[in-house]
């Protein structure tokens, strides 16, 4: 039965209810019998036979077929599955076909039970009886199918795992995603006024064929008084899933976490942290203990749930809890079945540094470095690790070298010091010549520190300290002395550099946060200090911020600005602001602001704001800024303007992309790294949640501009009900692409239109309710309801049908559908079944 048919067969039930049907329903712990309607509370034409209402005796009644649902295992959602649903012996209903291959699938150690692997690869019935304590139910008003396994009978497995067997490296194709920008500004002064225009082009475009991927980046830019055309960056990139890295050849940037980044051309071979679960990403400890008997275990941080599991008696050990920013003390509780609860406390913070026990990142790099402005480009090589000891230790370091110039070493170590805070202490040195090969040597050292205080609220984000000698050099750094010929602005060298982020909560006050950078140098007028301060709160619904900034340059400019914000949600999509900013420099500025969504899907957006301006000579006076944004299904356009005293800007902004498959070509919004191909033959103009604008074109067709590698995506169309050309079977899909990849999502669709009509017999009566209609193939495409009605879809042409009932008991009738028929006119037509 289609998905439409089974919404109207749900609505027939609903009239049942209405018309006060009696059923008795018998049930016991382990069986659930069908239920019986007297049919003579129906209504029905005087002499009308007796119908069997067997089909109504269950309100979730699930049919056998294939349905896409979703599996959770042990309460944990595991994703979207295409699972085959099967009659059973004694059931009512259709039963979740579990087979050997699924359990492997969702980690069951399959090989410690011998029945289980005896029995038949297909065997939908008998796997899951195998495994002691374990049972299937389907819920079906929320599509879920939860599987209860004992941890015992489970493999070790990380939290958010997704099996490289479900990986998708997408399908071959070419596509580009282009920017385009024009800008027209006027400005007036005393010696009259001046316009000026300029156009910015950036293109993206990129090659997949298999798991390679090909890219070109490249940028126009047009000022009227010159144009340049710029390609940035060209490279190869695929994926070594052994490895669990990335090989790109070609245009690349270094990573900047222990040396300096820098631009090269060459090879580069990195680990992707994205092919780990979520749970073994960044920085936890391994929570360890020790259960009498069988328990389970909660573990908590700032009175949330992080992890919960149910555990044999004996040591248990978790590895896999989610990182949490700058860390906190975990509080883990473990309830005994005998009743008995023991606490204890596992201090930790962590570091960017720092990594999980047994996990590995590393980077090697080797080419010619790249700076337009520089005279000479060396060849370099780099390479940098950091590797999760035991104890809460991390080690990490580095080399970096370039042609005849410069040498570079590094090692640190970072260390959960539990109750103490995470502190990492890492020391560089180097060497290197300038242009007259006078050799220079030096040292780095810098130390981290982070800390959450729960009791207080207080949490250092970060606190950190480097001291550079007076011979030490970064690679830019040694790359600038020897190009100094063509410098423009001075370099200063630094000495001293300071860094500190915090924030305390205030308890029902609001929350008051700091972030501090600052540098001394050698040979600079004075020292450069970068400061900010916020206090946010509320008051209702409205909240407000108040912030403090303070700039000091190396060159002795000074500037420093106090803002207070008020945010006014105004119901639905729309909310307002007001703020009045002060500045040495700008004067006092006061604006309100109005944005908001005009449709319901997001896709037109909007911005006003206005404002006036006192205290400043060139500034006085009133401003304004507007916006419209459209997000469209083949891209999305923005315009703006802009005004203040004695000027204007006028712009207007559109982004796209294009992808060339065995298809054709796709249009659609600007892609990132990774994408999304809907394929709903047939299906056009459905709309893709959670995507603002959208949606499929005339062949059922669209581009989801973003997705995450390694991850379970979700695809769910939004499917209208009025549509008359086509029926979606299934409107949600769920794909693991690849880094880079551009993966189809494919729904089965039901092509014809779909009619609700009025069936009568020869005699002009009405047919009996929960008749049921075949096709010429004895399928069954739907039932009789109230006053005759039945809803057809997948209709093409003239189609004939036949209607059954009672005991050998049938009619037939055609329908015709016509290309183009109005819907309204379609609606509750009658036909007459002899």
């Amino acid at each position: 039965m289609s998905l439409a048919a089974g919404i109207r067969s749900q609505e027939l039930l609903g009239h049942l209810s209405r018309l006060s049907v009696a059923a008795v329903l018998v049930s016991s712990a382990e069986a659930q019998t069908l239920a019986s309607f007297d049919s003579g509370f129906l209504h029905q034409v005087d002499g009308q036979e007796r119908v069997d209402l067997a089909v109504f005796a269950m309100s979730d009644r699930v049919l056998p077929g294939m349905k896409s649902v979703q599996i959770q295992l042990n309460r944990s959602p595991i994703g979207m599955h295409d699972l085959s649903f099967v009659a059973a012996l004694g059931k009512p209903d259709a039963q979740p076909c579990i087979t050997r291959a699924l359990l492997e699938d969702l980690g069951v150690n399959i090989q410690a039970f011998p029945k289980l692997m005896a029995l038949e690869a297909g065997d939908c019935t008998q796997a899951l009886a195998q495994i002691p304590m374990s049972r299937v139910t389907y819920d079906q008003d929320r599509n879920i199918v939860h599987l209860s396994i004992p941890q015992a009978a489970m493999t070790r497995r990380a939290r958010g795992f997704v099996s490289q067997d479900r990986w998708n490296a997408g399908e071959a194709g070419f596509w580009s995603s282009y920017r385009i920008s024009y800008n027209h500004t006027r400005h007036s002064d005393g010696l009259g006024p001046e316009r000026n225009t300029t156009t910015f082009i950036s293109l993206r475009n990129g090659l997949n064929i298999g798991s390679w991927r090909l890219r070109g980046n490249a940028s126009y830019y047009d000022s009227g008084n010159e144009s340049t055309w710029d390609w940035s960056e060209l490279y190869a990139e695929r994926s070594i899933d052994p490895w669990r890295a990335q090989l790109r050849l070609g245009d690349s940037v270094t990573p900047g976490n222990i040396f300096d980044a820098s631009r090269i051309r060459g090879i580069q071979l990195q680990s992707d942290m994205g092919m780990l679960p979520d749970s073994q990403r960044g920085y936890a400890p391994i929570v360890r203990g020790i259960a009498s008997d069988n328990a389970k275990v909660t573990v908590r941080q700032a009175g949330r749930v992080l992890y919960t599991a149910y555990v044999p008696a004996g040591p248990f050990e978790f590895d896999d809890l989610y990182s949490t920013p700058g860390g906190g003390d975990l509080e883990v509780v473990v309830e005994e079945l005998n009743g008995r609860k023991t606490r204890f406390f596992q201090p930790y913070s962590a570091l960017p540094t720092m990594m999980r026990e047994g996990i590995w990142k590393y980077n090697i790099s080797f080419g010619e470095y790249r700076r337009n402005d520089y005279s000479e480009s060396p060849w370099m090589g780099q390479a940098t690790f950091a590797y999760g000891l035991p104890w809460g230790l991390t080690a990490y370091g580095g080399l970096s070298i370039a042609q005849n110039s410069y040498q570079a070493g590094a090692i640190g170590l970072a260390f959960n010091m539990k109750s103490l805070g995470a502190i990492s202490l890492d020391v560089t040195a180097s060497r290197s010549k300038d242009r007259e090969g006078i050799s220079h040597r030096g040292a780095a050292a810098r130390v981290q520190y982070a800390k959450s205080f729960l009791s207080s609220g207080t949490d250092f984000t970060l606190a950190g300290y480097r001291y550079n000698s007076e011979g030490y050099r970064s690679l830019d750094d040694s790359l600038r002395e020897r190009n100094h010929e063509i410098l423009i602005m001075p370099e200063f060298s630094r000495k001293h550099e300071y860094q500190l982020s915090m924030s305390q909560r205030l308890g029902d006050l609001g929350s008051l946060s700091l972030n501090y950078y600052g540098i001394s140098y050698r040979n600079a007028p004075q020292n450069a200090t970068y400061a900010r301060v916020s206090f946010s709160s509320s008051i209702g619904r409205i909240g407000y911020s108040l912030n403090y900034s303070l700039d000091r340059s190396p060159w002795g400019a000074r500037d420093h600005a106090v803002m207070l914000t008020f945010s006014i949600p105004l119901g639905g999509t729309h909310s307002a602001s007001y703020s009045v900013n002060r500045t040495n420099s700008q004067g006092t500025s006061q604006d309100v602001s109005l944005s908001g969504a005009l449709t319901d899907d997001y896709a037109v957006t909007y911005a006003l704001q206005a404002g006036v301006t006192t205290g400043s000579e060139q500034n006085n006076g009133s401003h304004g800024f507007g916006s419209i944004g459209y997000s469209s299904p083949i891209g999305v356009a923005n315009l703006s303007h802009a005004y203040a005293k004695n000027s204007s800007s006028t712009s207007l902004d559109f982004s796209g992309a294009l992808f060339v498959d065995d298809e054709g070509v796709l249009l659609g919004q600007s892609i990132g790294e990774t994408a999304i191909v809907v394929e709903a033959p047939g299906a056009k103009n459905v709309e893709v949640e959670n995507y603002p604008g959208v949606r499929t074109n005339g062949q059922g067709r669209a581009l989801i501009p973003y997705a995450q590698p390694y991850r379970e995506n979700r695809v769910s169309l939004r499917a209208d009900p009025d549509r008359q050309d086509a029926t979606l079977e299934n409107n949600v899909q769920t794909v693991v692409p690849t880094r880079g990849a551009i993966v189809v999502a494919t729904f089965e669709t039901q092509l014809g239109y779909s009619r609700l009509v009025v069936l009568r017999g020869a005699d002009r009566a009405e047919l009996p309710f929960g008749a049921a209609v075949f096709d010429t193939e004895d399928e069954q495409r739907g039932i009789v309801g109230p006053v005759g009605r039945v809803w057809l879809t997948g209709l093409k042409g003239e189609e004939r049908f036949t209607v059954k009932w009672g005991e050998g008991r049938q009619c037939s009738f055609t329908i015709d559908t016509i290309v183009g028929e109005n819907t309204a006119l379609a609606a509750g037509k009658e036909l007459t079944c002899r």
